[in-house]
């Protein structure tokens, strides 16, 4: 597989879809290098001719089991994904859908799909039948690949459930050594040894490859078209941005967030393939285990939620001189602003926070290369791509003031699949992208996220800054997590509930308890929480982001 060159008008390569980015951009980002035109599977081919007996994947299962690929495993594992999946009918363009947890097969397949010119989606392996249903139907994914079972889930099963929903959902291949009881459409991977290798030209760079749908948080999903130019853009500047060396030499990348979901695919894959890296993936997250993982495979790097990183800290790597942890970026939920700091104080390693989403991977993140100060922020956008914040009527509004986040770059979406009413609700001229955040820039150009627009809470005609106020409480060292939502009242049309899920051991938290703390911290009377519900758990998708959504149902 080697790099390609733009080969024909954009709009002639989306087969129907609907994209506002025209012609005189496109070649704005090339003429500049933001889009390299070159496939995703190129990133894998070059990896193992530069760094063949490298090993490129390790596979950690916490039943204790352990695999390792080298470079050249991994390419040539990949080149029989792509042609047991051409055997069984998909080609370019085709949909192809992975659930499976972090099992070093996902990525082969993930290249292999690639190779093909195909469409690779993601089902995070925890999604029930209605939620992988959403992504199926959307898709139209020809091929579900899926374990017999995982954990406390029947997948073969599920997947009989779907097949019977969605006509166009043709073969199931299940990854397990049982190949009792299959049905018609139903294989299993193994069986495809001896699939006839096949030759493919390269991909075309521009050409739909990935439908990344979002996560849950808010309700039904939406299908954010990504092409091979967009992805690598996005992990080529994440590399650029915050320095190559700060992810080790080689970086040693744990990949605990779920492949299913885009941080996996893109981080743990992606942009590990194009550091020639080594990936570790573990198909559980345990703080505990997780420790013991990251110390026996020197892992160097991780990308995920800041759930993650508060887990972190809560092991014995807290503290540890020999903790190998170089950098740890952390996007894609709320980051404590205090977190950042303490963790990489008692890690050793530079904790960068990020923000992105699905329709654009990630776009601002915090660099070494600024003040420390930084650090407090959600960074700083990549070159190439640029941010704003506004008011309702479209204006930009002063340094320091929240409004809503507008983007715009290279790395933004196409659009929606088969969606070109929301892909026009969320494009504005200058293909200006609104995000659905709230969020103010400070006078270095540093974003800081205050969250999303139906996640402010309006009290009384003012506007909540629930980031600040979640930022705060997770700071009280008897909390584990929390959300700040909004319940409806008469008489102020909202007020501000905290609802708190407290470390073992520790007192449920109160109205007044919490007040005390707010208040010390320095916290306007105005945004104080009216009521304090305490949880044992609260809801999460798989890639740690509160469902704020079930929340509000519930409390409401």
């Amino acid at each position: 597989m080697t790099a390609t060159g733009n080969r024909g008008s954009l709009a002639g390569k989306l087969d129907a879809q609907v994209t506002p980015i025209d012609e005189e951009t496109a070649a704005h980002w090339r003429a500049e290098g933001w889009w390299e035109d070159r496939s995703l599977r190129s990133l894998l081919t070059e990896a193992a001719r530069i760094h063949p007996e490298r090993v490129a994947l390790v596979g950690r299962r916490s039943d204790g089991g352990r695999v390792e690929r080298t470079y050249r495993e991994f390419d040539r594992n990949a080149h029989h994904a792509a042609s047991v999946l051409a055997s069984l009918g998909v080609g370019a363009g085709d949909a192809v859908a992975l659930m499976l947890p972090n099992w070093v097969d996902y990525p082969e397949i993930v290249f292999g799909v690639n190779e093909i010119g195909a469409i690779y989606s993601g089902i995070p392996v925890a999604f029930g039948e209605r939620q992988a249903a959403a992504i199926l139907r959307h898709s139209k994914a020809k091929v579900l690949v899926v374990p017999r079972r995982w954990r406390s889930g029947q997948h073969l099963e599920l997947s009989r459930g779907l097949r019977e929903k969605i006509p166009t959902l043709e073969h199931v291949v299940v990854l397990d050594d049982d190949g009792s009881g299959l049905r018609e459409g139903e294989s299993l991977w193994s069986s495809h040894a001896d699939a006839p290798a096949v030759t493919f030209p390269d991909p075309d760079p521009d050409r739909i490859c990935y439908l990344g749908f979002t996560s849950g948080t808010t309700g039904a999903p939406k299908g954010a078209m990504h092409s091979h130019n967009t992805l690598l853009y996005a992990a080529r500047r994440q590399a650029e941005h915050v320095g190559r060396a700060a992810y080790g030499d080689p970086v040693v990348h744990l990949v605990a967030t779920p492949v299913g979901h885009h941080t996996g695919f893109v981080w743990g894959i992606l942009f590990t393939a194009m550091l020639g890296g080594r990936a570790v993936h573990v198909d559980h997250w345990s703080p505990a285990w997780g420790a013991e993982v990251i110390r026996e495979e020197g892992v160097t790097t991780f990308f995920g939620a800041p759930t993650f990183l508060q887990d972190m800290m809560r092991t014995d790597l807290a503290a540890d001189p020999d903790c190998p942890l170089t950098c740890l970026v952390i996007a894609g939920a709320p980051v404590p602003r205090s977190l950042p700091a303490q963790a990489g104080a008692a890690l050793g390693a530079y904790v960068a926070p990020a923000w992105g989403m699905t329709e654009c991977s990630i776009l601002t993140s915090c660099t070494p290369g600024e003040p420390d100060g930084i650090q407090r922020t959600d960074g700083s956008p990549f070159a190439g791509s640029a941010v704003r914040v506004v008011d309702g009527d479209g204006n930009d509004v002063p340094a320091g003031t929240v409004g809503e986040l507008l983007m715009r770059g290279p790395g933004v979406t196409y659009g929606y699949y088969d969606r070109p009413d929301a892909t026009g609700e969320s494009y504005l001229p200058g293909l200006w992208f609104r995000t659905g955040d709230q969020a103010s820039i400070d006078e270095h150009g540093w974003l800081s996220v205050a969250g999303r627009s139906k996640d402010i809470v309006i009290r009384g005609g003012e506007n909540i800054p629930v980031a600040d106020v979640e930022s705060l409480i997770f700071d009280h060292p008897d909390v584990i997590n929390v959300a700040v939502i909004g319940i409806p009242d008469a008489r102020l049309g909202e007020r501000v509930c905290a609802v708190v899920q407290v470390g073992e051991g520790s007192p449920e938290m109160t109205v007044d308890t919490l007040t005390a703390y707010l208040v010390g911290q320095g916290l306007s009377k105005h945004y104080l929480p009216e009521r304090v519900v305490n949880l044992a758990e609260l809801p999460m998708t798989p890639s740690g982001k509160v469902q704020k959504f079930k929340l509000r149902e519930t409390f409401r």
